[in-house]
């Protein structure tokens, strides 16, 4: 049986999920508005070529996969990416943060989560220890 072959704005639509953001947060993001977004991810529209360029760069995509990508998937533009791991991460910065007692903020965990990944940091009890230290030091701050 054959994969249904996904469209751009489904492939945009994908990455944005997986970055956990809302469309609104989601074109901020890229420098676009909040129609562009629904427009793109409803195929009623294309998006620009530089929009490739700002999600390469702000969210590590491979811009081949999201013009001519079968899958929903997103491509890493330097190879694939170890979601799993990704996730695991989000789920420590997430768990780490309720332990502070600091306010749950979802793009900002992914953001803390994307800088450990991009870091080669595995998740795990030696890294949320870290982390948590790091937090902590940083709730104090005033």
């Amino acid at each position: 049986m054959l994969a249904t072959k996904r469209s751009v704005g489904e492939r945009l639509k994908a990455v944005r999920k997986r970055a956990g953001l809302a469309q609104g947060a989601f074109a901020q993001a890229l420098g676009c508005s909040r129609q562009s977004i629904v427009n793109w991810e409803g195929g009623s529209a294309a998006p620009p070529i530089a929009i490739l360029a700002e999600l390469r760069r702000k969210f590590d995509v491979d811009p081949e996969w999201v013009v001519m990508g079968e899958d929903d998937t997103p491509r890493s533009r330097y190879g694939p990416a170890d979601w799993d791991a990704f996730d695991g991460l989000v789920a420590d910065v997430e768990a780490v943060c309720r332990d502070v007692g600091l306010k749950h903020q979802p793009e900002r965990h992914v953001a803390l989560a994307r800088d450990l990944y991009d870091a080669g940091l595995d998740p795990g009890a030696t890294n949320r220890k870290h982390l948590r230290a790091t937090l902590l030091k940083m709730s104090m701050r005033k």
